[in-house]
């Protein structure tokens, strides 16, 4: 992501932003909107009271059993965790959970990570990440580092919102609006606060020290939090909406079908691509904090409603290859048409605005197809719980808060250890003038760039996971990630 001049001036994100914060902090965090009046649970009339509430990256806890020390951690999860329950028994394990959405949530995580170190090695362009090396690295690795992110970031957070959305309705009948408010700003609007007011300025100190040897000013932003934020946007709607309908909408919807191949391609070209072209114009950088590229905003309201209709209609709750109307071979050589497709475009998207326009379009589609394609993959053959899987899908929320920082740190090292060990092509930093202050770019280092990547790839997980594990086991911070 290139983060080029706007349309509407560099202020307006910084504007947008605050007012996002503000606007989600006095609906979520203020007593006053808190406890007012508000819908009770729905239970009754949707028939939720048996299905789980569970956040973009909760697990259940695991059943009863005789407990070793080590299982301390996963036994204290939140109360609220212990209920992802659907019905069907054609994809759901013994205890009646739909354990592939633990481990697409697990992998989604992942890729975050990969994505952001590809970043910090100089694949996503200046202004992207906090600490960048390597901007001036082979041709052949910023070839493969724009295809992995542009990928990445065609369908990997609108399928998160995805995932999010389809515990919405169940979350919201079962608490009522005060209690999903009430839930929303425990797991949700604290560690969006604490990443925007701790984590990311952090980030900035280490860059900053590291390349500079001072202290930046203070400035708090959301960075990888901007996904709570935007989530916490989508929940409101969808509470207010449901609050305004209740004496209008008392019978149950009609089941509708699972989306037809050709709606999918309409859905991807129109919503995901065309509308989307116009803010990627005027909107060049962040909006509000949400980075505006390729399989963002209107892909992330679209795959948000999708997660809605998801859970109403029960399109999870059963086999969805066979719910596809082409054969799960030829709908996986779609999908892979259309990767191959995006991968072509990258080469040429500078030299001609066509071609930004057809990966505008194919990524649109891919936004859908691809997120897709790993439901169906996962729950195919992911649909299982083990203690590796249950361990990660633990610590996936705590990997997706806490990633940048170790990242920024684990970069940061291997630059200082690089210029100890090498004269040849030491890593050098620029000096303020010409770039955002907050945000440092190196160059140098350019024939170890790949192995920069492989080992801070390495260590960043290494590292992040048994961290962001044991930050769950503390006494406060368990209830909440």
């Amino acid at each position: 992501k290139n983060k080029k001049k706007a349309l509407l001036g560099p202020t307006f994100d910084p504007l947008c932003t605050a007012i996002l914060v503000l606007a989600i902090s006095i609906r979520f965090a203020c007593p006053c909107c808190c406890s007012a009046k508000s819908s009770p649970p729905l239970s009754v009339r949707d028939d939720y009271s048996h299905v789980p509430d569970v956040e973009p990256f909760e697990i259940e806890a695991p059943q009863e059993q005789k407990e070793t020390s080590a299982d301390t951690c996963l036994r204290n999860e939140p109360e609220e965790l212990n209920e992802q329950l659907i019905t069907s028994a054609s994809v759901t394990s013994s205890n009646n959970r739909l354990l592939f959405l633990d481990n697409v949530k697990t992998f989604l995580t992942a890729l975050v990570v990969i994505h952001h170190v590809t970043c910090a090695f100089g694949a996503c362009g200046e202004g992207s990440w906090f600490l960048i090396i390597g901007q001036d690295g082979p041709v052949a690795f910023h070839r493969f580092g724009a295809i992995l992110t542009t990928l990445n970031q065609s369908f990997f957070m609108p399928l998160f919102f995805f995932i999010s959305a389809y515990f919405v309705p169940s979350s919201y009948a079962k608490k009522g609006g005060e209690g999903f408010r009430k839930s929303k700003k425990q797991r949700l609007w604290i560690p969006a606060m604490g990443e925007s007011f701790l984590i990311v300025p952090a980030c900035t100190a280490i860059a900053n020290l590291v390349a500079r040897g001072e202290l930046p000013f203070y400035g708090p932003y959301p960075g990888v939090a901007w996904f709570i934020f935007w989530l916490l946007i989508f929940n409101w709607v969808y509470s207010t909406l449901v609050e305004a309908g209740n004496n209008n909408d008392k019978e149950q919807q009609p089941r509708r079908e699972f989306p037809s191949t050709i709606q999918r391609l309409l859905w991807g070209i129109g919503v995901c691509g065309v509308l989307l072209l116009p803010f990627l114009v005027m909107l060049k950088g962040d909006f509000a904090s949400m980075p505006i590229s390729v399989g963002s905003f209107t892909c992330d309201f679209l795959m948000f409603y999708l997660g809605i209709q998801a859970k109403t209609h029960g399109w999870l709750e059963t086999s969805l290859s066979s719910q596809l109307d082409i054969r799960p071979l030829s709908f996986a050589c779609m999908v892979f048409a259309e990767a191959l497709g995006i991968a072509v475009t990258t080469f040429f998207i500078d030299q001609h605005s066509w071609v930004g326009l057809m990966c505008v379009l194919l990524a649109g589609v891919f936004c859908l197809d691809m997120g897709l394609l790993v439901l169906l993959i996962f729950q195919q053959y992911m649909n299982f719980e083990n203690r590796v899987t249950k361990f990660l899908a633990r610590s996936a929320y705590g990997v997706y808060l806490l990633h940048p920082l170790v990242i920024v740190g684990v970069t940061a090292l291997y630059a200082v250890i690089y210029n100890m060990i090498s004269n040849d092509d030491p890593i050098i930093f620029r000096d303020k003038a010409g770039h955002d202050d907050l945000l440092v770019v190196g160059t140098g280092g350019e024939k170890y760039i790949p192995l920069g990547w492989t080992l801070v790839t390495i260590m960043s997980n290494l590292i992040v996971w048994p961290l962001a594990y044991g930050f769950t086991c503390l006494p406060y911070l368990k209830n909440i990630l």
